[in-house]
């Protein structure tokens, strides 16, 4: 009796030493579970990864201005952009605008008009949208940038270009905004109807102040460069505020066609763009065109061979029958020659500096080189390295045949240095990637090699929110899960839908399984070079 007491009790003993020991691991593993090694495939699940912190702009005046229910602004959003007139079977998309002007105040008087601008660039795609947007609380000269992550509406966050935002701030004629922006309204009213005409895209926040029209020359000679294809430049500005609440009554008497001649004097000078002509405008008449900044940057930027159409154009007068006080609003399209600079880039993080970028593309080569060569891994003494390669990073190392992907394996969860992560990620790309038999030596003078430094991964709700050519897509749950690094969607030419169903199939996945899959994002450090002599 005793006896088999004593075992029952060692018995008991175990099992809740077995307990503990699960429990333990469950509390420091995020995931549940310890670290698997690494799996020779690019497979590897993001639960490790820590999540990303990011600065988000909320939403100043949703509930307001326009309703803060999803579903109610999505609604009315789609109505409004229905009111524009364009091709049938999106293609208006093959001919694009360079620019748009857009009205920014409540959608009860302006967002017919602006529907009109938007439904322009309906169903297509545009990678980056830049709003110049004017201040209407802040005292301020020239143009600011926000020092945040994304932008939020009630339909999601907009991601914002933060590395072109950091290039911008360096330059003549702009800052960082310090602070917030006190709730101004101007750029925030056009994102929900972006958000319905293009769904996922870039943004580039511009704020500004007062500036003349070399001040608007400065500002627009910084954005130019970095403008390429994929982008899209809107102004945010309502016209004539006329009215004694305005402090502006030029007339007494036929005020709907002495405003609206008024309004399109000032547009005259943007639809032909001369920067000169329209603040001379504006001084001489005093019109009240509260986006007067954002035009004259926009009129300097697009230069004189563009030419620009009237959309739309209403008053809140004539809305609401009341003249006394009365605002106008007006949405036009800017044409001209294509964007020639930058554009937005395919995986434009930055994660190390340069110097640290250009060491480990030859770390990359030298490991690769060294296995061929001698066999093995390459020894590295990581005090040879800049600071930079040894913070701890995602890597994928991808090799290129005459342009075609000839290996490519990486790690998504950051969890050890990246000179480590790409010293040994070049050699698995060469010998370890299934899809493809192991490179030969006489092939290594005919290959491209590409390392891409990823962060952390965050996971994501809606598809909607993905940005294709920024974000490194993971799909599924490991075993059955699949990325795709940020440069592929525009290597392929795919657009979201498409890349997803290909990630899926990636995946082993059916195409109907992207609707309820687990979706998580990362971006990327790309970096290019030659090959050491």
């Amino acid at each position: 009796m005793h006896e088999r007491g004593g075992r029952f009790q060692k018995a008991v003993v175990l099992v809740l030493v077995v307990l503990v020991a699960i429990v333990f691991v469950f509390a420091i593993w995020p995931g549940g579970l310890p670290p698997q090694p690494q799996p020779p495939v690019d497979t590897e699940a993001p639960e490790a990864a820590a999540v990303a912190e990011e600065r988000v702009r909320g939403a100043a005046v949703a509930g307001s201005w326009y309703p803060d229910d999803p579903e109610e602004l999505a609604v009315m959003a789609d109505g409004f952009l229905d009111l524009a007139e364009v091709a049938e079977g999106g293609e208006h998309c093959a001919d694009l605008p360079e620019a748009l002007v857009s009205p920014h105040a409540g959608y009860r008087f302006s967002g017919p008009v602006a529907g009109h601008a938007y439904g322009q660039v309906r169903g297509c795609h545009v990678r980056r949208v830049w709003v110049l947007a004017p201040t209407h609380k802040l005292r301020m000269r020239g143009a600011a940038v926000y020092p945040v992550d994304a932008f939020r509406t009630p339909l999601g966050d907009l991601p914002v270009d933060v590395a072109t935002s950091a290039r911008l701030a360096e330059q003549d004629g702009f800052a960082w905004l310090p602070g917030d922006d006190g709730g101004e309204h101007s750029l925030e009213m056009q994102l929900p109807l972006l958000q319905r005409a293009l769904g996922s895209f870039e943004l580039v926040p511009v704020l500004l102040g007062s500036v003349g029209p070399t001040e608007a020359r400065r500002i627009a000679d910084a954005i130019r460069p970095e403008l390429g294809d994929g982008d899209l430049v809107v102004a945010s500005t309502d016209f004539t505020h006329h009215g004694p609440n305005f402090r502006y009554q030029p007339f007494e008497d036929e005020l709907p066609r002495r405003i609206g001649e008024l309004d399109r004097g000032a547009w005259e000078h943007v639809a032909a763009p001369d920067v000169d002509a329209l603040h001379g405008y504006l001084e001489e008449t005093g019109a009240t065109v509260c986006g007067r900044n954002p035009l004259k940057v926009l009129a300097a930027l697009v230069g004189p061979e563009a030419r620009g159409a009237e959309l739309a154009y209403d008053t809140s007068g004539a809305i609401t029958g009341q003249w006394r006080n009365s605002v106008s609003y007006l949405a036009g399209r800017i044409d001209g020659p294509a964007w020639s600079g930058a554009g937005p880039a395919w995986g434009g993080a930055r994660f190390v500096d340069e110097e640290s970028a250009a060491a480990l593309h030859a770390l990359a080569w030298r490991a690769l080189l060294h296995h061929y060569e001698h066999g093995g891994r390459l020894d590295v003494d990581p005090a040879t390295l800049p600071a930079d390669a040894g913070r701890t990073l995602g890597a994928f190392v991808t090799l290129n045949k005459d342009g075609r992907l000839r290996g490519c394996i990486g790690e998504i969860a950051p969890q050890r240095a990246a000179w480590e992560a790409v010293a040994a990620r070049a050699v698995d790309a060469a010998t370890g990637d299934p899809r493809f038999p192991r490179v030969r030596r006489d092939e290594l003078d005919e290959l491209e090699l590409e390392v891409s430094l990823l962060g952390p991964t965050r996971e994501v709700a809606d598809p909607s929110s993905i940005v294709v050519g920024r974000h490194g897509v993971v799909l599924g749950s490991w075993p059955k899960s699949a990325t795709f690094l940020p440069q592929v969607g525009p290597e392929q030419g795919w657009d979201r839908a498409t890349m997803l169903l290909h990630l899926a199939r990636k995946a082993g996945l059916p195409a109907d399984a992207v609707a309820s899959a687990r979706l998580a994002v990362y971006e990327a450090q790309v970096i290019h070079g030659d090959r050491p002599e």
